[in-house]
C-alpha cells in the first residue's frame, strides 16, 4: 500500500529537522510532486527554510530578521515513506 502523501511530508520535515538541525527554521511546504524514481513511485517533496546567518549569534534576533529562503527537495519513496535523497532545489534565473 502507497504512503500517503501528508505521511510522505511528514517523513519529509522529520528528516529536514533531524538533517539539518538549527538550519530548519520556520519551515514550509513548497511543492509536492508524483514521479518515479529509481523504478519505484516516489514524492518529490520540496520544503523551504530562513537561511540562518551564522554571524548573528542570538536566536531571537536570528528570528526577528526573516532573511532569504532556501529550498530542498526530498525524495521520499511511496512504497516505505523513507527519505531517499534531500537536493538544494534551484530556480531557474538564480
Amino acid at each position: 500500500m502507497a504512503v500517503p502523501l501528508k505521511q510522505a511530508v511528514a517523513s519529509a520535515l522529520a528528516f529536514a529537522e533531524e538533517a539539518l538541525e538549527n538550519r530548519a527554521a520556520d519551515v514550509r511546504l513548497e511543492e509536492v510532486e508524483s514521479v518515479e524514481a529509481n523504478g519505484t513511485g516516489a514524492w518529490l517533496i520540496t520544503l523551504s527554510m530562513i537561511r540562518r546567518d551564522p554571524s548573528i549569534a542570538s536566536e531571537i534576533m536570528a528570528s526577528m530578521l526573516r532573511g532569504p529562503r532556501d529550498y530542498k527537495t526530498f525524495t521520499v519513496r511511496k512504497d516505505t515513506g523513507e527519505v531517499t535523497a534531500m537536493k538544494i532545489r534551484e530556480f531557474a534565473g538564480q
